[in-house]
C-alpha cells in the first residue's frame, strides 16, 4: 500500500508541474474586434456643422392666431352710427318694418324682425323703438334705438 501512495503522489506532482509549462507555451486565441476605420480621422462635415429643426405644417383646420377675429366689415355699423328714421308698426301680425339710417355714408336699412346688420340683430320692433341684440366677443347685450321727435332731430 505504501508503493501505491508513492506512485499516486508522484503522478500528482508530475501533473502539477506540467500544467503551468503547457499554459505558457500555448496561448489561447484572443477575440478580435474589428473597427471601421474607413472614415477615421477624416472631417466629413467640411468644417460646417448643420443643425436640423423639426417643422410641422398643419393643413386646413387651423388659423393664424395673430389675425384679428373681427373684420372691419363685421364691426360696422355700431349702434351709435344708426338713427331710427321711421317705424311702420303692425301689432296684430308682426310685419313691422323699421327704417334706419347709417350716419357715415347715409345708407338706409329697412329692417324686419330677425334681420342682421353687422353685429346688430333685430329682436323686436315696437311702436317707437327697435330692440337690437349685439354680439361682442362671445357676450350678448341688448340696446334700444328710439325714434326721435321732429323737434329733437332738427334743433
Amino acid at each position: 500500500m505504501n508503493t501505491s501512495r508513492v506512485l499516486f503522489g508522484a503522478l500528482c506532482l508530475a501533473l502539477l508541474t506540467a500544467a503551468p509549462a503547457a499554459a505558457q507555451g500555448a496561448k489561447p486565441p484572443r477575440p478580435t474586434i474589428r473597427r471601421d476605420t474607413s472614415l477615421a480621422g477624416i472631417d466629413t462635415t467640411g468644417g460646417k456643422v448643420e443643425y436640423r429643426r423639426e417643422v410641422f405644417h398643419y393643413s386646413g383646420g387651423s388659423r393664424d392666431p395673430f389675425l384679428t377675429l373681427i373684420s372691419s366689415s363685421d364691426v360696422r355699423p355700431t349702434i351709435n352710427d344708426l338713427r331710427l328714421v321711421a317705424v311702420i308698426y303692425d301689432p296684430r301680425y308682426g310685419r313691422s318694418v323699421a327704417v334706419v339710417r347709417e350716419e357715415p355714408g347715409d345708407i338706409i336699412h329697412r329692417l324686419k324682425r330677425g334681420d342682421t346688420v353687422g353685429r346688430l340683430h333685430v329682436l323686436q320692433i315696437r311702436e317707437y323703438e327697435v330692440v337690437f341684440q349685439i354680439e361682442e366677443f362671445g357676450f350678448e347685450r341688448q340696446e334700444v334705438l328710439t325714434l326721435q321727435r321732429q323737434a329733437e332731430a332738427n334743433p
